[in-house]
């Protein structure tokens, strides 16, 4: 039965369910601008779900969904260890004549060790990674290029705000080099202002971050991925995205607030503003400083960029525009008979395995410390299934992780 707009159903699986007053949910209005375009919506929390009732008891609520609110579509939107829902469980929705459509946001990262798997048994990709499109399309993969579009709404009438901030940086502090770029102005008399994790001013609120853009002559946007951490341990094997760029969804919000963009370098960021027209970027420290000095004295030109890029975000990329179309799109991919893949087996590399089982190891550890020992047990009877090599590497890996990350929350909590 073919996909319509009107008719249709749908249903997005989300990582977690977050605390507003700590971090910004991107993943939540995604799912809520994705069900405005349809007949209806659900959002499911997944692993919040596997944590605290297992993983049979997970999928079979997600299933029940699906057929008490007749699903036809439903959307997996992954983070870089949302290894508990295996492939072979999704392969199962399409059966059930469901259409499954990956929806992801870090496919520069995660693309190689968790989508492209996963990808072997959906029906479409969206992703906000340009060069992501064309390999999941050599992997039969019908794909769609999302631009994390922004609402305008969230930028109120403050293009125009009196610019009291010279330079400003928003964002996670902690991640690649930025703090050494930062440094570096700093050193050489750039008055910089820093917002997010591992900052001097901490945390900043979605509601909040549109005047801090306004108020910037400067806005600075960093593309470089992070490396292997705690956190990130699923790029452990896979260590060569360090030196990848990723085109971040900063500029985009930058534009709606009418201010100007100054970016580390990334190969698609052209695919989405014209550099030197609409915005423009930095590719080491020295070209940063340079620059920064440049556009600080050349008002009218760094307010021409950004008046260019405002128009353009506000015409092409304001969610209430970009989205009708891109889901109208994923409706004909969706229906469209030219992808259909006869190929049923479902291939797993040893990296795809090693995180598996880590990442159901990390759950265990999580489920047997909330003493929810049911979950648990089955999270364990789980870790065996590609052999004991597998398990005994990936099984110590798990704990070593989960320990760490619960040693860091703790020394926090004591500061």
């Amino acid at each position: 039965m073919d996909i319509d707009l009107r008719t249709a159903c749908i249903l997005c699986l989300n990582v977690h369910k977050k605390d507003k007053t700590t971090m910004n949910d991107f993943a939540d209005f995604n799912s809520s601008e994705i069900a405005k375009n349809f007949k209806g919506g659900d959002v499911f929390y997944f692993s919040d779900a596997i944590s605290a009732n297992g993983i049979r008891h997970t999928e079979a609520m997600i299933k029940k969904i699906i057929k008490d609110k007749n699903i036809s579509v439903v959307f997996f939107a992954p983070n870089g260890d949302s290894y508990e829902l295996s492939i072979e469980f999704f392969s199962g929705l399409r059966e059930m004549g469901v259409k499954n459509v990956l929806w992801v946001l870090d496919d520069e990262m995660i693309f190689d060790v968790l989508t492209k798997y996963y990808a072997q048994v959906f029906d479409a990709a969206i992703t906000c990674d340009y060069y992501a499109t064309f390999a999941y399309r050599k992997l039969g993969i019908p794909s769609l290029y999302y631009f994390s579009s922004y609402s305008k709404n969230d930028f109120p009438s403050l293009n125009n705000r009196f610019k009291d901030i010279d330079v400003s940086f928003v964002g996670d502090c902690t991640k690649a080099n930025r703090l050494e770029y930062i440094n570096h102005l700093r050193k050489n008399g750039i008055g910089i202002s820093v917002f997010g994790e591992g900052s001097e001013n901490g945390f900043i609120r979605k509601d909040d971050l549109s005047l801090i853009l306004s108020r910037s002559k400067i806005n600075l946007n960093f593309t470089r991925l992070n490396t292997p951490t705690a956190s990130a341990w699923f790029l452990r094997d896979n260590t060569l995205t360090a030196v990848m760029r990723q085109n971040k969804g900063r500029p985009m919000e930058i534009a709606m607030a009418g201010s100007f963009c100054l970016s580390e370098y990334s190969s698609s960021l052209p695919v989405t503003f014209e550099i030197g027209k609409e915005m423009d970027v930095f590719y080491d420290k020295e070209d940063l400083l340079a620059k920064v000095g440049y556009y600080l004295e050349n008002e009218d030109i760094r307010n021409q960029m950004a008046g260019n890029a405002h128009r353009k975000a506000v015409t092409l990329y304001d969610v209430d525009v970009f989205m009708p179309e891109l889901l109208k799109e994923l409706c004909n991919v969706l229906n469209s008979q030219s992808y259909v893949q006869m190929d049923l087996t479902i291939y797993k590399d040893t990296v795809f395995k090693k995180n598996h089982i880590t990442r159901l190891t990390i759950l265990m550890f999580y489920q047997f410390l909330k003493l929810r020992f049911k979950p648990a047990l089955e999270t364990f009877t789980n870790l065996f299934q590609y052999g004991l090599s597998v398990f005994f590497v990936s099984f110590l890996r798990g704990i070593r992780i989960a320990f760490l990350k619960v040693s860091s929350k703790f020394s926090r909590g004591i500061k």
